[in-house]
């Protein structure tokens, strides 16, 4: 019986220091008054109990450090005498780095609809953005932003995963079968359409152990290899290797949502366990467990820092999935 299996492509990351952020326990964050269009300001009761039942949510998650309003409480006050008190991403990454945050979160009220985002510091990215559309559902918002920010933290981990052993020649590459064929390498964006079947190739010049996995835009930590069909993830000097194989009674086809996808394998001379199976779940292609996500990130991170630089090497790829 034939199986098929869709894989969603799609991810993004942003490199950092394996030896500083990595292992960070929790990302210092702080949240700016919330601008109520009703009253046009941030003063009104509205916004001061969002702003309050937002925070209550935040904390109680571990991976972010919530530091208190009061560290700038001047800026809150220049926000409230301005003519709109609206923050834009700019001016929260500007507060964020002069209070030594990394993460600042900002929002508004339009009636009853909340939409909050989380702004990166270092980068004025949004990272995380949501919204609810009830002043009832706040904690609602609150996990959702975290979630955001969990999905980042994941990202950036296993990205700054970099190596490039001197004794370790891995060729990673993703083949696209429609078009008449064509080739993604690495250190070359490529794009792919949503709908096209690709295949992903392998091949090194030592034999070993190799891991890919897949970070998608909606938080999933989905482990290409090994997988159901390839549960072993020896593999041997010289021979390539495809995912899925010619035995295999599946195929893999680009699906929603579209953005950018990276593609992290890293390989191992010696068999080292990346991944704790238990944290898994799902057929065929296994994803890590929503609760698991950064955990696994920082596992990825701990054991990377035990290896020697020519026991292991690491291949990324960016992808763009489009319509």
């Amino acid at each position: 019986m034939n199986k098929k299996i869709v894989a969603l492509l799609v991810i993004s990351f942003l490199t950092i220091s394996v030896t500083n952020r990595a292992q960070q326990r929790a990302v210092r964050t702080g949240v700016l008054p919330f601008y109520d269009a009703a009253t046009g300001s941030t003063k009104s009761r509205n916004a001061r109990l969002i702003v309050s039942e937002l925070t209550e949510a935040l904390s109680r998650y571990t991976f972010i450090r919530l530091i208190e309003r009061s560290r700038f409480k001047e800026l809150v006050r220049e926000i409230e005498l301005g003519q709109t008190g609206l923050i834009d991403d700019a001016t929260a990454a500007r507060v964020g780095k002069v209070h030594g945050l990394q993460v600042m979160i900002v929002g508004t009220i339009h009636r009853d609809k909340v939409t909050a985002r989380a702004v990166h510091i270092e980068t004025q990215r949004v990272i995380s953005s949501a919204s609810v559309t009830e002043l009832s559902g706040v904690r609602a918002l609150g996990g959702k932003i975290a979630s955001g920010i969990e999905v980042f933290l994941a990202k950036e981990n296993l990205k700054s995963l970099r190596n490039d052993s001197p004794e370790i020649d891995l060729r990673f590459w993703v083949s696209g079968i429609s078009r008449g064929g064509f080739d993604i390498m690495p250190g070359r964006r490529g794009r792919i359409k949503i709908g096209e079947k690709i295949v992903f190739r392998f091949q090194s010049n030592q034999s070993g152990y190799l891991t890919i996995v897949d970070i998608q835009p909606g938080g999933d930590v989905v482990v290409l290899f090994p997988n159901d069909s390839q549960p072993s993830n020896r593999i041997e000097s010289g021979r390539l290797y495809s995912i899925p194989s010619e035995q295999d009674a599946f195929e893999i086809t680009v699906s929603e949502p579209v953005g950018t996808d990276t593609l992290v394998a890293y390989f191992t001379m010696k068999r080292v366990d990346w991944l704790d199976r238990k944290k898994l779940s799902g057929k065929g292609f296994w994803t890590v467990k929503q609760n698991e996500r950064l955990a696994t990130a920082r596992g990825f991170a701990v054991t990377a820092t035990k290896l020697k630089r020519n026991e292991w090497e690491s291949v990324i790829i960016e992808i763009d999935v489009e319509r």
